[in-house]
């Protein structure tokens, strides 16, 4: 007897949840109306605004007919919104829990979209109480009554909907009073709509801290629980960021973390993480992640090296144009190995970089010298060619070695000469490059005899 009632029962609340079912993915794709398919926040609050003024102008310049109708599709479009940003967040919940790999980012954030279109209830259901007076004559309605006198019947239902303490200390705003069957049908319908979205806007907001925060909290185990939570994670990773208590592998998680997300606001609480031996790797590693230049930029003239060097390392990586002029602005002021990085990050950053790179070829430190030839590798211009020969003679054996290496890639008969006087030179690390610089010049030539 049990199991056959079971059987009766289950199949038809199995039938009700997915009629329920279907009715809110209609609610959800005609919220799309109101611009809960956009992504970009202001459009999308935008979009939202206008249909909804639209709607709300209806009511006064159109007949009561079109105006009813109107605030009808404004009515749905409030559940909507509100079960498209319940949709929403069930998806990032999911996304949170690892059981969908999608990217919460490309999701729309309608939790401005759901609050500003619950506020609409407060003009539409006091124009749509007035509209539908004036087709079917629902309420006992005073012969002066005004627009004032249906917008305190809003604020009266609103009042009610919190425990009903209007009818308690029995406050009473409008002078409008409930009539006919039809008129207490429709002031129950919106009742329950307040209630209705005010219980699943807190139930909600509840569920969106609690999921942000446990995914905040496994971050500093997992740094690819940023990813799943999305840019929502920010706020409290940087505060996680920002608190000296969190060090060692945690604080390396954490920027990690920001890294995932490309927070560019996180850039200047991670470059004050290059003064930490532990912490620099990561933060660099995570600067360049991110990709954002002027922080990077500005921490060249830090009086902190480890900033600098720091600095200096991340935009060698980025390998961008335009990180030239800044590093040109401090290599003047540098020197030793700090100057020989900065000549490597001019390097990276391309063929923009070769007229700058020539002009250190004269510079007095050997290293630097050797990082430029490094850095020019790829650039066979005359100009070159020519600093090339008035190198072959510097005082400094690797410097020359350097040179006539670099020297077999120019096909020009002016660098054959101080190629054959480098074969008696007194380096013979330099005699052989000199040697093998000219028999590959040979054979270039050779080939193209034939």
């Amino acid at each position: 007897m049990h199991s056959q009632l079971s059987v009766r029962i289950y199949p038809y609340w199995g039938r009700q949840r997915d009629v329920l079912s279907k009715i809110d993915d209609v609610l959800v794709r005609f919220s799309r109306l109101f611009g809960t398919g956009i992504l970009h926040p202001p459009l999308q609050i935008g979009t939202l605004l206008v249909a909804f003024t639209l709607i709300h102008s209806a009511a006064f310049y159109t007949s009561n007919e079109i105006a009813w109708i109107l605030l009808w599709f404004g009515y749905l479009g409030i559940l909507g919104v509100g079960r498209a940003w319940v949709a929403n967040e069930k998806q990032r919940t999911a996304i949170a829990r690892k059981l969908s790999d999608a990217d919460p980012d490309t999701l729309p954030d309608l939790r401005i979209s759901a609050l500003l279109s619950s506020l609409q209830l407060f003009i539409i259901i006091p124009l749509l109480m007035r509209s539908s007076h004036s087709i079917f004559g629902l309420y006992e309605v005073p012969e002066n009554a005004l627009l004032s006198d249906w917008m305190l019947l809003g604020v009266d239902l609103l009042f009610r909907s919190f425990l009903d303490w209007s009818e308690i200390y029995g406050v009473q705003l409008s002078s409008i009073e409930l009539d006919s069957m039809g008129g207490r049908h429709l002031f129950m319908i919106l009742l329950l709509t307040i209630d209705f979205i005010l219980i699943q806007g807190l139930l909600r907001v509840f569920e969106i801290r609690r999921t942000i925060s446990e995914g905040v909290a496994a971050t500093v185990r997992d740094p690819e629980m940023a990813y799943r939570l999305g840019s929502r994670a920010v706020p409290s990773l940087l505060l996680m960021l920002e608190d000296e208590a969190i060090s060692g592998e945690q604080c390396k998680n954490v920027i990690e973390a920001l890294a995932v997300l490309r927070e560019a606001s996180a850039c200047e609480l991670i470059l004050d993480r290059f003064d930490d031996d532990e912490l620099r790797d990561t933060a660099i590693a995570a600067m360049v992640v991110i990709g954002h230049l002027p922080p990077l930029l500005d921490a060249l003239n830090s009086p902190s090296k480890p900033k600098r060097t720091g600095s200096i390392t991340a935009l060698r990586k980025l390998a961008l144009p335009e990180s030239i002029p800044g590093l040109l602005a401090i290599i003047s002021n540098s020197q030793g190995d700090e100057k020989e990085q900065i000549v490597q990050a001019l390097s990276a950053a391309g063929t923009s970089s070769h007229p700058h790179l020539r002009g250190l070829l004269s510079d007095s430190n050997k290293r630097v010298k050797l990082a430029a030839l490094q850095g020019l590798k790829l650039d066979n211009s005359p100009s070159l060619m020519l600093q090339l020969i008035e190198m072959s003679t510097d005082q400094d054996a690797d410097v020359r070695l350097a040179v006539v290496d670099a020297m077999q890639r120019f096909s020009d008969g002016r660098v054959v000469q101080p190629l054959a006087r480098a074969l008696e030179d007194d380096d013979e690390r330099v005699a052989r490059q000199a040697k093998r610089s000219l028999d590959h010049l040979e054979s270039v030539a050779a080939r193209k005899g034939r």
